[in-house]
């Protein structure tokens, strides 16, 4: 008896979790269109007439600097940006340091319950909800305007990124090496630095570097509240519309960052 052709045609439906999934998806896009559509409605624009005159007065000039920007403060913009990265150098180590402890005191599973990892997650959770201009404003404040003020908001900002992407890390780790040392009579020590540390360390020094070119990008803003960098002479510009020579520090911010950008990116994939 010859047997029945399978239909090809045939696709089975999805799963029941899958299709609740999707329609999930599909409703939080459309709430999300709905709340865009609803607040540019009510939002108070400003006339094309506005924004024609804004661009002609600003962007315009800003555009002709960088065609023919102003050399002559380019050497007063390398040093603030050669500020700027030793800024962000600085502050990212000091975030790495203390955001290595404090993420094996935020992962559940060397802990072993998530009570006992409660109060890291909640003490790293506090630290980045402020954002790093708001230390910067605190520190300028507490100690004068200068690049220790800008130091500072970047590494305490940094212990709050990386404390909750290590822990993170931490509790991805394969559990197999971990067992294997129990197994073989090893103490909690062994487990953590012959099992731990190498699985998480790679992941670590990938997410540092990352870390550091947001700093870097941070700490060109940071100057704008005196906090040091490349930030206080381009406010200073600002003020004035100095545009020319405002294009020629920009020049000097964006090159120095896709340059980093460009290294740092090459050791992640390295890393990882």
């Amino acid at each position: 008896m010859p047997r029945a052709k399978p239909d090809l045609g045939l696709i089975p439906a999805a799963p029941a979790n899958v299709r609740r999934t999707q329609w999930l998806l599909v409703a939080v896009v459309l709430a999300m269109v709905a709340l865009a559509v609803f607040f540019l409605l009510t939002m108070n624009l400003p006339s094309w007439s506005r924004v024609q005159t804004g661009l002609e007065r600003n962007a315009l000039p800003l555009l002709r600097g960088f065609v023919n920007p102003e050399w002559g403060v380019f050497e007063l913009a390398s040093r603030a940006m050669l500020e700027t990265l030793f800024m962000a150098v600085i502050g990212t180590a000091i975030g790495g340091l203390l955001a290595f402890p404090m993420a094996f005191l935020a992962a559940n599973n060397l802990l072993g319950s998530r009570l006992l990892a409660f109060p890291g997650k909640t003490f790293l959770v506090g630290v980045r909800t402020f954002p790093e201009i708001l230390f910067a404003i605190i520190f300028v404040a507490a100690m004068g305007p200068g690049p220790v003020a800008g130091i500072l908001a970047m590494g305490i900002n940094s212990i709050g990124f990386l404390g909750k992407i290590f822990s993170d890390v931490v509790e991805g780790i394969d559990p197999g090496p971990s067992e294997a040392i129990r197994a073989a009579g090893g103490n909690d020590l062994h487990v953590f630095f012959y099992s731990v540390v190498p699985q998480v360390l790679p992941e670590f020094a990938s997410y540092l570097l990352y870390r550091f070119e947001i700093n870097l990008r941070a700490a060109s803003i940071l100057g704008l509240v005196g906090a040091g960098g490349i930030g206080a002479p381009l406010i200073q510009r600002l003020q004035f519309r100095r545009w020319d020579e405002i294009s020629m520090i920009m020049i000097v911010i964006v090159v120095v960052i896709i340059v980093v950008d460009t290294l740092s990116s090459s050791v992640r994939r390295r890393l990882v």
